[in-house]
């Protein structure tokens, strides 16, 4: 018989800086937390006062960051956006266990479209008047894996108020170099360093969703492009790093996972008047 029970993550004061305890569901066919939406709400947690007014979570899945954003004094609301439908009624429900639902909305909507009218209309209602965005993507197909990326701070342009700042996940094996050209891909945008970084851990290559990302980073070197950045798996320091297609061929070799770091990254929206690039 299949499991229908939701899985239950737990965050406790001593881990939330202040803002209490949280409980977030995860019920069947939606995403439980991973080690990257971990770090990013533990960034929220310990640069809190970076954080006011009026925000935004891109792929809000079940609500945790838009959740605990709103448990800040000084955030007035956050808007979550996420494609499923499962993910947005698993979010509502898990605002409302946590007591912040009078501070959080939930909308159906591919990245910044609302499927709903009328909901539309309730997200171009908040045009430039965002204070912040975070957001955790995904891994995109067919590219370098960090389209997503692009496009969410393309999409954003509109919504950020000039020195709104986007909270951008975006773990350590892409490299400083693809980060930092984020801001000429996409301009309008400058880079501001990294608000919170894990230990050196296994990118877990007995999960299907990471083999495929390293698949695709793969092919990507062989198609010429930049090379990404791993510890060798096991290594006990810091090692010069290896690329995709090394860190592939070792798991395959010995089933020893590579190592990477979950990271959080800051961007500050400087204004809208510059023309923004698309790639």
């Amino acid at each position: 018989m299949m499991n229908t029970s939701p899985h239950i993550s737990k965050f406790f004061p001593n881990e939330t800086h202040g803002l209490g305890e949280f409980t977030f569901a995860h019920p069947p066919r939606t995403f439980a937390l991973t080690p990257a939406s971990r770090i990013l709400i533990r960034a929220i947690c310990e640069n809190q006062s970076r954080l006011h007014g009026i925000g935004l979570d891109w792929g809000c899945g079940v609500g945790c960051l838009a959740i605990v954003a709103a448990r800040i004094q000084a955030v007035e609301t956050v808007i979550g956006l996420d494609i499923a439908e499962q993910n947005i009624a698993s979010a509502q429900k898990n605002a409302r266990q946590n007591a912040v639902a009078s501070k959080v909305q939930f909308i159906l909507a591919d990245s910044f479209q609302a499927v709903q009218a009328t909901d539309q209309e309730i997200l171009q209602s908040w045009h430039g008047k965002a204070n912040f965005l975070l957001t955790n993507p995904p891994a995109s197909d067919g590219d370098d894996g960090f389209g997503f990326r692009r496009k969410v701070l393309r999409e954003a342009v509109p919504f950020l108020k000039a020195g709104g700042q986007v909270w951008l996940n975006v773990s350590a094996q892409y490299g400083v170099e693809r980060i930092t050209r984020l801001t000429t891909e996409v301009t309008g945008y400058r880079y501001a360093g990294m608000l919170c970084s894990s230990n050196w851990q296994a990118f877990d290559l007995h999960r299907p969703d990471l083999l495929a990302c390293l698949q695709t980073y793969v092919a990507e070197e062989l198609r010429g492009g930049m090379p990404y950045q791993f510890q060798p798996g096991g290594s006990q320091r810091p090692q010069l790093p290896i690329n995709a297609q090394t860190a592939y061929a070792e798991y395959l070799q010995s089933g020893i996972s590579p190592l990477s770091q979950w990271q959080t990254h800051l961007f500050e929206f400087v204004g809208s008047d510059s023309v923004v690039k698309v790639f």
